[in-house]
């Protein structure tokens, strides 16, 4: 019986800590959100998508933009000089 008690608990703590996070970054959550309603409503195959995913997949290829993003030294980015 306590299993019902417990998963109170975790949705509750799940519930805060995104309440916590939508107060500290809205913009993150507010992207997350639309792209979920984005692909539930269908979108996910229509004509706009590609151009959309052509342009995001585009931008990750701009050096300055990967690094905003906090990408490491990974295989695509080459390092050069000392530290």
């Amino acid at each position: 019986m306590a299993e019902p008690v417990e998963a109170r608990q975790q949705l509750r703590s799940i519930r805060d800590m995104l309440g916590r996070r939508l107060r500290a970054q809205p913009y993150p959550v507010l992207a997350i959100a639309m792209v979920v309603g984005y692909a539930a409503g269908g979108g996910l195959f229509s004509r706009f998508t590609r151009p959309l995913a052509r342009a995001a997949m585009g931008a990750l290829l701009v050096p300055g933009f990967r690094e905003r993003l906090g990408g490491g030294s990974g295989p695509g980015r080459v390092v050069t000089g000392a530290a």
